[in-house]
């Protein structure tokens, strides 16, 4: 019976808390439908022998989801904020990828809106086809996540900005 309702010895006692409490609700809310005692009593059995472990289940998604709750502001993209704090630089990545500020920008016009990328690259001279703005990290579950920016141009223009995640 307990390998059908997944029961280890670490959990029984909340099924059994779980349990008695689902049985006390149905047999009240029962009770006031069904009249007969041993009726009212097997329909509330039932009842909680199916309920307990989806209200277990759920109960634990509801615990871990609060415990690993994590809020990440966004904000709109501004020139001082980026070039002032390059570790909050994620909290803009949205607004600068989905606005198309840098598409159709030169290299040059990049510079000045961004500042140099992280390898800082001679935009007189550059010849790579990529370059990657370090957007800065935030927590993520137990570890961290951290952002960077990758620009892609064709013909020294920008082509594409996309969000680049690596997770710790």
């Amino acid at each position: 019976m307990t390998e059908y309702i997944n029961i280890s010895s670490g959990n029984w006692y909340f099924y059994l808390i779980i349990g008695i409490l689902l049985y006390l609700l149905f047999k009240w809310i029962i009770g006031k439908f069904i009249k007969k005692r041993n009726l009212k009593i097997i329909i509330s059995l039932i009842s909680t022998l199916i309920f307990t472990p989806i209200v277990f289940n759920i109960t634990i998604a509801i615990f871990f989801s609060v415990l690993f709750y994590e809020y990440h502001p966004e904000s709109k993209f501004d020139t001082i904020k980026w070039a002032e704090n390059s570790r909050e630089r994620h909290e803009m990545r949205k607004d600068l990828i989905e606005s198309g500020i840098l598409i159709g920008k030169t290299k040059s016009e990049v510079i000045k809106i961004l500042g140099k990328p992280e390898n800082n690259i001679n935009s007189e001279n550059d010849t790579v086809k990529s370059w990657d703005y370090y957007l800065g990290s935030e927590g993520h579950g137990m570890g961290w996540k951290f952002h960077y920016l990758s620009l892609s141009f064709k013909n020294n223009i920008v082509e594409k900005a996309k969000n680049n995640e690596f997770i710790d």
